[in-house]
Protein backbone atom coordinates (compact mmCIF):
# COMPACT_ATOMS: atom_id res chain seq x y z
CA UNK A 1 0.00 0.00 0.00
CA UNK A 2 2.92 2.70 1.01
CA UNK A 3 4.46 1.52 -2.50
CA UNK A 4 1.37 2.27 -4.36
CA UNK A 5 1.14 5.47 -2.80
CA UNK A 6 4.47 7.08 -2.94
CA UNK A 7 4.82 5.75 -6.51
CA UNK A 8 1.48 6.45 -8.56
CA UNK A 9 -0.83 8.52 -5.80
CA UNK A 10 1.71 11.10 -5.20
CA UNK A 11 3.33 11.59 -8.53
CA UNK A 12 -0.15 11.75 -10.29
CA UNK A 13 -1.47 14.82 -7.65
CA UNK A 14 1.78 16.30 -8.28
CA UNK A 15 1.45 16.34 -11.98
CA UNK A 16 -2.02 17.18 -11.49
CA UNK A 17 -1.19 20.42 -9.42
CA UNK A 18 1.77 21.29 -11.42
CA UNK A 19 -0.32 21.15 -14.83
CA UNK A 20 -3.19 23.64 -13.14
CA UNK A 21 -0.48 25.59 -11.81
CA UNK A 22 1.31 25.71 -15.15
CA UNK A 23 -2.22 26.03 -16.40
CA UNK A 24 -2.90 29.32 -14.71
CA UNK A 25 0.85 30.94 -14.82
CA UNK A 26 1.18 30.22 -18.69
CA UNK A 27 -1.69 32.88 -19.40
CA UNK A 28 0.14 35.70 -18.38
CA UNK A 29 3.46 34.80 -19.68
CA UNK A 30 1.56 34.66 -23.30
CA UNK A 31 -0.28 37.91 -22.67
CA UNK A 32 3.07 39.51 -22.16
CA UNK A 33 4.52 38.15 -25.55
CA UNK A 34 1.86 38.98 -27.80
CA UNK A 35 2.46 42.47 -26.20
CA UNK A 36 5.76 42.34 -27.08
CA UNK A 37 5.50 41.07 -30.40
CA UNK A 38 2.67 43.54 -31.10
CA UNK A 39 2.84 45.66 -34.05
CA UNK A 40 0.98 49.02 -32.34
CA UNK A 41 3.46 48.97 -29.46
CA UNK A 42 6.68 48.23 -31.86
CA UNK A 43 5.08 50.71 -34.37
CA UNK A 44 4.74 53.18 -31.54
CA UNK A 45 7.92 53.44 -29.94
CA UNK A 46 10.19 53.23 -33.13
CA UNK A 47 7.93 56.55 -34.37
CA UNK A 48 9.03 58.25 -31.74
CA UNK A 49 6.72 57.71 -28.37
CA UNK A 50 4.36 60.61 -29.84
CA UNK A 51 0.91 61.21 -28.02
CA UNK A 52 1.12 59.58 -24.62
CA UNK A 53 -2.45 58.72 -24.56
CA UNK A 54 -2.52 55.96 -27.02
CA UNK A 55 0.16 53.83 -25.40
CA UNK A 56 -2.12 54.51 -22.08
CA UNK A 57 -5.01 53.27 -23.33
CA UNK A 58 -3.39 50.25 -25.03
CA UNK A 59 -2.03 48.82 -21.54
CA UNK A 60 -5.71 50.14 -19.90
CA UNK A 61 -6.96 47.76 -22.73
CA UNK A 62 -4.64 45.04 -22.09
CA UNK A 63 -5.33 45.04 -18.37
CA UNK A 64 -9.13 45.38 -18.30
CA UNK A 65 -9.21 42.40 -21.24
CA UNK A 66 -6.90 40.31 -19.35
CA UNK A 67 -8.03 41.19 -15.73
CA UNK A 68 -4.20 41.82 -15.04
CA UNK A 69 -3.31 43.84 -11.87
CA UNK A 70 -1.31 45.77 -14.31
CA UNK A 71 0.58 46.65 -17.55
CA UNK A 72 3.67 48.14 -18.56
CA UNK A 73 6.63 49.57 -21.18
CA UNK A 74 9.78 50.87 -20.67
CA UNK A 75 11.28 52.41 -23.37
CA UNK A 76 14.82 51.66 -23.98
CA UNK A 77 15.27 54.97 -26.04
CA UNK A 78 13.35 57.46 -23.60
CA UNK A 79 13.54 55.28 -20.38
CA UNK A 80 10.06 56.45 -20.11
CA UNK A 81 8.00 54.06 -17.68
CA UNK A 82 4.60 53.78 -19.38
CA UNK A 83 1.41 52.15 -16.96
CA UNK A 84 -2.44 52.60 -17.56
CA UNK A 85 -2.26 56.17 -16.53
CA UNK A 86 0.22 57.37 -18.42
CA UNK A 87 4.03 58.00 -17.60
CA UNK A 88 5.37 56.51 -14.23
CA UNK A 89 8.53 57.68 -14.31
CA UNK A 90 11.87 57.31 -15.72
CA UNK A 91 13.59 54.60 -14.87
CA UNK A 92 17.79 55.01 -13.92
CA UNK A 93 20.59 52.12 -13.54
CA UNK A 94 20.95 54.74 -10.53
CA UNK A 95 17.68 53.69 -8.41
CA UNK A 96 17.73 49.99 -6.48
CA UNK A 97 13.97 50.25 -7.75
CA UNK A 98 14.82 50.07 -11.83
CA UNK A 99 17.35 47.21 -11.19
CA UNK A 100 14.85 44.78 -12.87
CA UNK A 101 14.96 46.68 -16.08
CA UNK A 102 18.60 46.97 -16.88
CA UNK A 103 18.41 42.58 -15.61
CA UNK A 104 15.75 42.20 -18.27
CA UNK A 105 17.71 43.92 -20.87
CA UNK A 106 20.58 41.89 -20.56
CA UNK A 107 19.09 38.97 -20.11
CA UNK A 108 18.99 35.67 -22.58
CA UNK A 109 15.87 34.75 -22.63
CA UNK A 110 12.92 36.20 -23.86
CA UNK A 111 10.97 36.93 -20.36
CA UNK A 112 11.32 36.17 -16.60
CA UNK A 113 8.60 36.22 -13.70
CA UNK A 114 9.78 38.61 -11.52
CA UNK A 115 8.24 39.13 -8.21
CA UNK A 116 8.66 42.75 -6.86
CA UNK A 117 6.76 46.14 -4.81
CA UNK A 118 4.38 48.10 -8.05
CA UNK A 119 5.26 50.90 -7.44
CA UNK A 120 1.94 52.15 -9.46
CA UNK A 121 0.21 50.35 -7.03
CA UNK A 122 1.17 51.55 -3.79
CA UNK A 123 3.79 49.11 -3.84
CA UNK A 124 1.86 45.82 -3.87
CA UNK A 125 3.97 42.62 -4.15
CA UNK A 126 3.31 41.38 -7.39
CA UNK A 127 4.11 39.31 -9.85
CA UNK A 128 5.14 40.27 -12.87
CA UNK A 129 6.17 39.09 -16.00
CA UNK A 130 8.62 41.22 -17.74
CA UNK A 131 9.12 40.73 -21.46
CA UNK A 132 11.78 41.64 -23.72
CA UNK A 133 10.52 44.07 -26.55
CA UNK A 134 12.51 44.18 -29.84
CA UNK A 135 12.14 45.56 -33.08
CA UNK A 136 11.62 44.38 -36.80
CA UNK A 137 15.40 44.89 -36.91
CA UNK A 138 16.07 42.76 -33.90
CA UNK A 139 17.03 45.56 -32.08
CA UNK A 140 16.18 45.86 -28.33
CA UNK A 141 13.79 48.56 -27.94
CA UNK A 142 12.24 48.01 -23.80
CA UNK A 143 10.33 45.74 -21.83
CA UNK A 144 7.23 45.49 -21.52
CA UNK A 145 4.86 42.96 -19.55
CA UNK A 146 1.88 42.39 -17.11
CA UNK A 147 1.80 41.81 -13.11
CA UNK A 148 -0.97 39.94 -10.81
CA UNK A 149 -1.03 41.13 -6.94
CA UNK A 150 0.73 38.27 -4.77
CA UNK A 151 -2.14 38.18 -2.98
CA UNK A 152 -4.52 36.61 -5.95
CA UNK A 153 -2.10 33.97 -6.76
CA UNK A 154 -2.03 33.12 -2.92
CA UNK A 155 -5.62 32.67 -3.35
CA UNK A 156 -4.79 30.48 -6.00
CA UNK A 157 -2.45 28.21 -4.38
CA UNK A 158 -5.28 28.22 -1.39
CA UNK A 159 -7.11 26.37 -3.89
CA UNK A 160 -4.67 23.95 -5.24
CA UNK A 161 -3.68 23.09 -1.46
CA UNK A 162 -7.45 22.90 -0.75
CA UNK A 163 -8.78 20.78 -3.84
CA UNK A 164 -5.65 18.10 -3.29
CA UNK A 165 -5.41 18.24 0.35
CA UNK A 166 -1.85 19.45 -0.04
CA UNK A 167 0.84 22.19 0.74
CA UNK A 168 2.31 23.90 -2.09
CA UNK A 169 4.88 25.88 -2.00
CA UNK A 170 6.59 28.23 -4.52
CA UNK A 171 10.45 28.19 -4.56
CA UNK A 172 13.39 30.12 -6.48
CA UNK A 173 16.06 28.28 -8.49
CA UNK A 174 18.01 26.93 -4.98
CA UNK A 175 15.27 25.97 -3.06
CA UNK A 176 14.24 29.14 -0.90
CA UNK A 177 10.21 29.44 -0.84
CA UNK A 178 9.47 32.22 -2.46
CA UNK A 179 5.56 32.04 -2.11
CA UNK A 180 3.27 29.68 -0.07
Amino acid sequence: MRSQISENELPLTGDNIYSEIQRDLLSPILISSFMATDTFLRDWVIKGEEDTSKITRYLNEVKLKYKTYTSFFVSERTRNYYYTDGILKKVSSNEVRDKWYFRVREMKTDYEINIDPDMANKDTMTIFINYRVFGYDGKYIGATGVGFAVGAVKRLIESYQEKYNRLIYFTDKDGNITLY
